[in-house]
């Protein structure tokens, strides 16, 4: 917590007096073990995003005995955002590399493999300082494995998300850490999603790998509240446990790591990591689909109509549940009581569901024909995504199992309840409650996920809805009505659960324009008060290049204070292989975190910056221009090559972006109240400017 304390004083993205002295304040803790740090001072160009920039990645090396040199590469980033001090993304990150580095050289033997400490900059970017290493340093062909640590909240287990390809024998390594939260779950939904971390560039290299991350908190993700004071010393140690293990495990072992499949794995209370190979997910389902046969073949009575009613309480609690998470907003997303009450009233749904089944079925039917709800679920994702198949596999064997004993159910009927909530209602509350929310798809998860969970319980449920019928529902839905009334009276914004903001003044450097607004609709009064529009402004054509965010700017026209400007000349004109190449010296204001830059009119073939080829390949997102943010501008500026065709011009835009807001004339802006934070880029002063050529 002391290195956090001195990391996350201040803000301190990429082109600030801060993030130099965060770096001066790594190198010399790393003098102080020892250990000869160097930094990689490059341009790097981003291989995901449009992103560019000045990188100073930091690289210490603790040799281990053998003479081949592999390495074990642990990953932080010491960069954050323009809004926030950034205590635990990455700050924590970064505190406990460098307490595992002391733990590592206290040893009395040291470790067989070299590891290798890296503190990227320019995650925040775009992945820049992750790209930057591993396109050009030496040391990447070293490295045999990969760990990687972020946050996502301020809170919360450090939760082992990500995993490289053929994870099996990762996953089994990790065992060795004990006390590890994990699910292939994760791993094999985050594969599929549009979000990265410098563990993502990685990718490249091909190695095997893990990526941790705490998420609780995520509320205060990004924000001015991402401090020391909401930082959780809990998460920060477990952290720091999985990352000293984890370097123990890989640094002793042999090296390279063997190639295998990817794996199924998962944590249990007292249990620990289970794990085992994918291949075998689709035989443990078609053995539950052997048992569930068994049970319809022998009580096949009312079976049709009992997965009639649980498929109608799956999908109405579904529904209802995305119809109450549409009304939520702010910190009502977070809330564990409006989850509760979308639960309860998921509950309620399956109970009157399960009462309106029993005039048509008996008790055994309408559990075998849950059963077939469940596994039909399980097959599909056996077939399709086996890495999540085990969450319904395991309970509905352990369900059916217990359904088919004549002796002992009762206790068949108890275990299968625990495993049913051990597996579940940790993998649910994490993934929908604190990744999500509970909106949108967050609360459809949440309320398919509670009815599922209820009608495998039904044996030991019963009793909710007994001869009664319906008083089992009708107290269901009361309780999650008054949840929701609860919730509606003490959930509020408040300093530990923010409303996001951020104010920007903006001015043409080539007009007398001059705007103060927000990028996006104002969510608070206090934006909107700030800015004085309750509705989107209209706004000049130029103001779509103040951000590479494609919110919309809404604002109010204010008396310009002139600022310096960036600008862009023309040092090079040539034809080369029928293409005409422009080539820009870029230079921005002092104090300029971010220039962004944007060439319209003719196509742009290929590109340059500082001599480095701009790959598109892998963005996750294409443009129609040729758009580019470049980070930590030198004060001499960068240089930009340009090919269009042969009798082409460009239209070349620039934005440079620095922090907080200059004094204006005529202008008062409230103080904060402190219910409402900075976010993410947090205020900051934006000056346009256009050059053709």
């Amino acid at each position: 917590m002391r290195h956090v304390e001195q990391i996350a004083q201040r803000p301190h993205p990429m082109g600030t007096a801060d993030h130099d002295r965060v770096r001066d304040y790594i190198v010399d803790q790393l003098s102080r073990l020892g250990l000869s740090a160097q930094i990689q001072q490059t341009t790097a160009i981003g291989t995901r995003y449009r992103q560019a920039g000045r990188v100073q990645n930091i690289l210490a090396r603790l040799p281990g005995t053998d003479p081949r040199r592999k390495a074990v590469l642990i990953m932080a980033h010491y960069d954050g955002v323009e809004a926030g001090p950034a205590a635990a993304d990455d700050g924590a990150g970064s505190a406990a590399l460098l307490e595992t580095l002391r733990a590592l050289r206290a040893r009395k033997r040291p470790l067989a493999h070299d590891i290798i400490a890296l503190f990227t900059d320019g995650e925040e970017a775009g992945l820049l300082g992750a790209a930057a290493f591993v396109r050009e340093h030496p040391w990447a062909k070293d490295v045999a494995v990969v760990l990687n640590f972020e946050a996502r909240g301020t809170s919360g287990r450090s939760f082992m998300f990500e995993t490289g390809k053929g994870n099996l024998d990762a996953a089994r390594a990790l065992r060795s850490a004990g006390n590890a939260t994990a699910g292939s779950v994760f791993a094999t939904i985050y594969r599929t999603l549009p979000n990265d971390t410098d563990f993502s560039e990685t990718a490249a290299l091909g190695l095997p790998g893990l990526n941790f991350a705490f998420a609780d908190g995520v509320e205060r993700y990004h924000t001015s509240r991402d401090d020391v004071a909401h930082l959780n010393p809990g998460s920060l140690q477990h952290h720091g446990s999985q990352m000293l293990a984890m370097a123990r495990t890989f640094g002793t072992e042999p090296l390279p790591r063997p190639d295998t499949g990817d794996g199924v794995f998962f944590d249990l209370p007292i249990v620990g990591l289970i794990v085992y190979p994918q291949g075998l997910d689709l035989p443990l389902a078609i053995l539950a689909l052997g048992l569930v046969v068994t049970l319809v073949i022998r009580d096949r009575k009312g079976v049709v109509t009992g997965a009639l009613a649980a498929l109608a309480a799956v999908v109405l609690s579904g529904a209802i549940a995305w119809a109450v998470g549409r009304m939520l907003s702010g910190p009502r997303v977070w809330s564990g009581l409006y989850a509760t009450g979308i639960v309860l009233l998921s509950l309620a749904v399956t109970a009157a569901c399960y009462a309106v089944g029993r005039r048509w079925s008996t008790h055994g039917g309408l559990y075998v024909g849950a059963l077939i709800v469940w596994l039909f679920v399980a097959l599909a994702l056996a077939f399709r995504v086996p890495g999540i198949g085990y969450l319904f596999t395991w309970p509905l064997l352990f369900a059916a199992v217990a359904r088919l004993m004549t002796r002992g159910r009762r206790v068949a009927d108890w275990a299968s309840a625990v495993v049913t909530l051990l597996m579940l209602v940790g993998f649910f509350y994490g993934g929908a409650v604190v990744m999500l929310g509970v909106a949108g798809i967050g609360a459809i998860a949440l309320g398919v996920a509670a009815s599922l969970i209820a009608l495998l319980l039904t044996p030991l449920l019963d009793v909710i809805v007994g001869t009664a019928r319906w008083s089992g529902a009708a107290w269901l839905a009361a309780a999650g009505v008054m949840f929701f009334v609860i919730a509606a009276l003490t959930v509020h914004p408040s300093a530990d659960q923010p409303l996001r903001s951020a104010l920007v003044y903006v001015e043409n450097a080539d007009s007398s324009d001059a705007w103060l607004g927000t990028l996006g609709n104002p969510t608070d009064a206090w934006t909107r008060d700030a800015i004085q529009s309750r509705t989107p402004s209209p706004s000049p054509e130029w103001t779509a290049h103040l951000s590479a965010s494609s919110s919309r700017f809404t604002g109010r026209r204010v008396a310009r204070v002139p600022l310096a400007a960036p600008n862009a000349t023309l040092v090079g004109d040539t034809l080369r292989d029928g293409a005409r190449r422009v080539v820009l010296r870029v230079t921005a204001p002092p104090r300029t975190t971010a220039l962004l830059m944007r060439a319209r009119g003719a196509k742009v073939l290929t590109s340059s910056i500082d001599g480095r080829v701009v790959d598109t390949t892998r963005y996750r997102h294409h443009a129609n221009d040729w758009v580019m943010e470049y980070w930590a501008v030198p004060d001499t500026g960068a240089t930009v090559a340009l090919s269009i065709p042969a009798g082409g011009h460009i239209d070349f835009d620039l934005a440079a972006r620095q922090p907080g807001i200059p004094p204006v004339p005529g202008l008062t802006i409230p103080p904060r109240p402190s219910f409402v934070v900075p976010s993410q880029t947090g205020d900051v002063s934006i000056v346009y400017r256009e050059r053709r050529f």
